[in-house]
């Protein structure tokens, strides 16, 4: 099990870096709810996934700490909760790479797989953030128009390339609950960095 610190870390990376496939996946049109299978430079992370379009629910247990992330692109915020503290630290994530800034260069059929038990369409992407780099990637993408998979690198605060995959296993397709994707009542909303909240009061 990853320590609360890195696996958070791992989070934080797949959600506020929103590099390209991952900023394709937000776009899905459909609604779901699957587990999201995380891999980061050999580390493994298993999270739960509520998605509406432009809209994620990200939770994870880590060392026994639930874990939650709302990124609301149709707010342009991620919202990180602690339950145990009813805490929310909110940040403003219009600066980062998002859907409607990074430009799609070349994109590239590879044929059909099978991804968690369904045909699935590979596609191999070239693109470019809204800083100019060129990067590529790859996913896969269900008859439901759901990206099942993806593998791409993004580049850390501390501008280390990490290699990320991300897989969806027992997927549910479905309109998801609208409060999953908001604070619950009772919440303090704290203007802050994402990870500034868990550093203080977790202290690390």
């Amino acid at each position: 099990m990853p320590s609360l610190s890195s696996a958070f870390r791992v989070l934080l990376l797949l959600l506020c870096t929103t590099l390209a496939p991952t900023a394709h996946a937000i776009l899905d049109e459909v609604s779901w709810e699957a587990t999201r299978i995380v891999r980061v430079d050999g580390r493994t992370l298993e999270t739960r996934v509520h998605h509406a379009k432009l809209k994620e629910r990200i939770s994870a247990l880590v060392k026994g700490v639930e874990i939650n992330l709302v990124l609301r692109y149709d707010r342009k915020l991620v919202w990180q909760m602690t339950p145990m503290f009813a805490l929310a630290a909110e940040t403003d994530i219009s600066a980062m790479d998002s859907p409607a800034n990074i430009r799609v260069l070349s994109r590239q059929q590879v044929g059909k797989e099978t991804v968690g038990g369904a045909s699935s369409t590979h596609w191999k992407i070239v693109y470019q953030t809204r800083g100019g780099a060129r990067r590529e990637g790859e996913y896969w993408q269900n008859g439901a128009g759901v990206h099942v998979k993806s593998r791409f690198v993004v580049s850390d605060p501390e501008g280390k390339e990490r290699r990320v995959e991300l897989e969806l296993r027992d997927l549910k397709v479905g309109a998801q609950p609208p409060g999953v994707f908001e604070v619950p009542e009772g919440y303090k909303v704290m203007p802050l960095d994402t990870g500034a909240l868990l550093r203080d009061v977790l202290g690390f």
